[in-house]
């Protein structure tokens, strides 16, 4: 087994200590499922088409409620199922998410796909889709998470 690197117990780099939060293969896709896709139950991560593994999907809801990234809380329908929900901390990456898809589109070509609906916030300024995008994840979470 490969022992993960912590790259801010050698560096203070404000790049690497972000790499040890979100650096990993899954984390960016996990949280843009919450962010953009309204993904927020276990089941609808699994059913990601990126097809995360159910013992990998665990350990990183786990490390990013550690992180203080994202919480959960009790599905209102089912004491048995949780709700993923991003905190501040976590919304706070929506520039930075919306940037990432900004420069795939401008700079992998075929290999990326934009829905028709998402086209037009790849041309509106990024202040107006993060301001957009966290309306709607406030709605979102008076809607489902309980005060």
């Amino acid at each position: 087994m490969v022992k993960r690197v912590q790259h801010s117990q050698s560096s203070s780099c404000p790049m690497a200590c972000a790499l040890d939060a979100i650096g990993d293969h899954w984390s960016l896709l996990i949280i843009r499922g919450m962010m953009f896709v309204e993904t927020h139950e276990y089941k609808d991560f699994l059913a990601m088409p990126e097809s995360i593994s159910s013992n990998i999907l665990t350990d990183r809801l786990k490390k990013l409620e550690k992180c203080a990234m994202i919480k959960s809380a009790p599905h209102p329908k089912s004491k048995r199922r949780k709700l993923y929900y991003l905190t501040p901390k976590g919304k706070n990456l929506a520039p930075v998410l919306i940037e990432i898809a900004r420069w795939a589109a401008e700079n992998l070509g075929d290999d990326v796909f934009i829905p028709e609906d998402k086209r037009p916030y790849f041309d509106m300024p990024l202040k107006d889709v993060t301001a957009m995008t966290l309306e709607k994840l406030s709605a979102w979470e008076k809607e489902n998470i309980p005060s």
